[in-house]
């Protein structure tokens, strides 16, 4: 008796291959529906965290502004309120550093980042040097007074970049 050797083919019907046809297009339909919501809420996300920043953004130009009007008023002499008019200018200063944090923590690292620790160093700094000078009360504080205006300056120049 001899065998016949078969291969083991396997039969496919009309039907099957149709139903396999519409199983993989209905597939197919499904990742490209899923490819186009991811890619509007990334979207959307971009559009939120641009808003986000802006805010930010804005916030600290306004209270940059805002100090350097404070500064304006201080004369060169020392007058009764110029230490209540420097403490709102230290204000304003902390309100752009916490502005400055949240930005960070929020975008997730440097990308949020509008000012570098140095400039508020410098601007904390040039704040000292002009307290004591008011403290003090003996000499002119028009030196740290224009280097206070000069560091702000910077930073109003930095945040409209």
């Amino acid at each position: 008796m001899m065998y016949k050797k078969t291969s083991p083919r396997f039969q496919v019907s009309n039907a099957d291959l149709k139903l396999q046809r519409r199983v993989l297009l209905i597939l197919c339909a499904a990742l490209l529906a899923a490819a186009v919501a991811m890619g509007v809420y990334a979207l959307r996300g971009r559009a939120y965290q641009d808003r986000v920043n802006m805010q930010f953004q804005q916030r600290m130009y306004s209270a940059c502004n805002a100090a350097v009007d404070e500064v304006n008023k201080l004369g060169s002499i020392v007058t009764s309120n110029a230490s209540a008019q420097l403490s709102r200018v230290r204000q304003y200063i902390y309100y752009m550093e916490q502005l400055n944090a949240m930005s960070i923590s929020l975008a997730g690292g440097e990308k949020g980042r509008f000012l570098g620790e140095e400039a508020f160093t410098a601007l904390y700094a040039d704040l000292d040097q002009f307290e004591s000078l008011i403290q003090q009360s003996t000499t002119s504080t028009l030196d740290a007074r224009t280097q206070l205006l000069t560091h702000l300056s910077a930073v109003q120049l930095s945040l409209t970049q």
